[in-house]
């Protein structure tokens, strides 16, 4: 059952320099892609390893044939390091149609908007019904926890810091003292769901309450 939207921003190229080097694009690239995964909007600030450049036709299907791909802004990506380490070298195409830029395994993130292939369900997983988008959840792993976790902590962060706000407004002492005790309460939880979203991400085993 569709919950929420599967994000908020929109990816726009606005890089028109060209480098010799993929990894040169990096400032442009965090910034068109506003800091979040292309495939599965994780911000990138919820983890400690840096963000990939990720070439959405991989090296693999191009080298020899498209050389240019290498370094052609249009096909580098803004991708968490699981979303490209799970699409590795997947690609499906005519290679050597360069009169576009596309892998058919995967909708491009930048020429289709992925709140109308996917949504967030009830559990907060990525969920889609599109035959495409069903069958990118399995390629990119996007079943995995983390992702669910991550869409909880950003949500639980964004009302702590919503809760604060009001509480600096409140001008009745009683609503002021309910808004901090809320906002500390779920200040507190976000420090727990943060460590269990560490944990996961590092790809610990959780059972009942402990993590192994």
């Amino acid at each position: 059952m569709k919950y929420a939207q599967f994000k908020e921003h929109e990816i726009r190229r606005t890089c028109t320099k060209q480098f010799d080097t993929p990894q040169k694009y990096r400032p442009y690239l965090q910034k068109d892609f506003q800091g979040r995964c292309c495939y599965c909007n994780m911000p990138e600030d919820l983890v400690t390893v840096p963000y990939h450049v990720e070439h959405f036709i991989p090296e693999k299907a191009f080298k020899g044939i498209r050389d240019e791909l290498k370094t052609d802004y249009n096909n580098l990506m803004w991708s968490c390091p699981k979303c490209n380490l799970s699409k590795g070298e997947k690609y499906q195409g005519n290679i050597h149609d360069d009169s576009k830029i596309a892998n058919e395994y995967f909708y491009n993130p930048v020429e289709m908007d992925y709140n109308r292939i996917f949504y967030r369900n009830e559990l907060g997983g990525i969920d889609s019904d599109d035959q495409k988008g069903r069958e990118m959840i399995k390629l990119l792993k996007l079943y995995r926890p983390v992702h669910n976790l991550a869409w909880l902590l950003e949500r639980m962060e964004r009302l702590c810091a919503q809760l604060e706000e009001r509480q600096k407004t409140e001008k009745n002492l009683g609503k002021r003292q309910l808004l901090e005790s809320a906002a500390g309460k779920v200040a507190r939880e976000c420090v727990k769901k943060e460590k269990l979203f560490r944990a996961v991400y590092r790809g610990k085993r959780i059972f009942k309450n402990s993590i192994f």
